[in-house]
């Protein structure tokens, strides 16, 4: 018989994943980064551009780089993950892959095989985009990895004000009926953005003033994103735990 784990006790890997570059999935993963800071819930990040990524380069004491690809770059996550022991939570940011590539680090890891054991929570953050293409991209995601993961889909409100072609296509009817969350977030003015951006300080640490001497408009907008997409995620938090 094979040992089952209760949601909140099993360790959990929680990907970023979207089509290529635009729709905000490394946004989106430094967010989540400042979640599960702000309460208190330890964690490790991957950043999957390697040493270039975004994630590596806002939260670089929480964050290594990978290669997906590389079995030995990859390695530390899901050892760092099956190989201990008590609740741990790795967080990769994926970068622009296709569902394929994504299904076979899953598979040759033993992610896929761990899950399907009830020995390890997988959760896909699918950042949404309002093109087309995104839609497309969710929907070979979603064919490739089947309904035994958790997906969590948000609407990003930072690229895309309207969401129709997600809304009316077949893959929402099938995610939704896979029990799949849907949540928004919402956009940070874009020249606040960008002095987040050069700052390369978490959007936390922007907020609270810490490596800087930010405007206090500058803040409040950075802490009313954060407060906003941090309600978001309170709705799916066991998916994230």
């Amino acid at each position: 018989m094979t040992e089952q784990k209760n949601i909140f006790d099993k360790p959990r890997l929680i990907v970023t994943h979207g089509e290529k570059g635009g729709v905000g999935k490394t946004t989106v993963a430094r967010v989540i980064a400042d979640y599960l800071k702000s309460n208190e819930l330890a964690f490790r990040a991957f950043d999957a551009e390697g040493d270039t990524g975004q994630l590596l380069r806002f939260h670089p004491a929480d964050t290594s780089a990978i290669d997906v690809s590389d079995a030995a770059s990859v390695a530390p996550v899901l050892d760092y993950l099956m190989d201990g022991t008590g609740k741990r939570l790795a967080l990769v940011d994926l970068g622009a892959r296709s569902g394929a590539d994504l299904k076979s680090w899953l598979y040759r890891g033993g992610a896929l095989e761990e899950a399907g054991a009830g020995r390890l929570g997988i959760t896909i953050v699918y950042v949404l985009g309002g093109a087309v293409d995104s839609v497309g991209h969710l929907k070979e995601c979603f064919s490739a990895l089947g309904r035994e993961m958790n997906y969590v889909i948000i609407k990003n409100q930072g690229v895309a004000t309207r969401f129709d072609v997600y809304d009316q296509s077949k893959v929402h009817d099938e995610l939704t009926k896979a029990g799949a969350r849907e949540i928004t977030f919402s956009g940070l003015d874009p020249a606040v953005y960008q002095s987040v951006d050069r700052a390369s300080l978490p959007f936390s640490a922007f907020a609270d003033n810490q490596g800087g001497s930010f405007s206090y408009t500058e803040r409040r907008y950075t802490r009313t994103f954060l407060r906003e997409c941090f309600a978001a995620l309170d709705e799916v938090a066991p998916l994230l735990r």
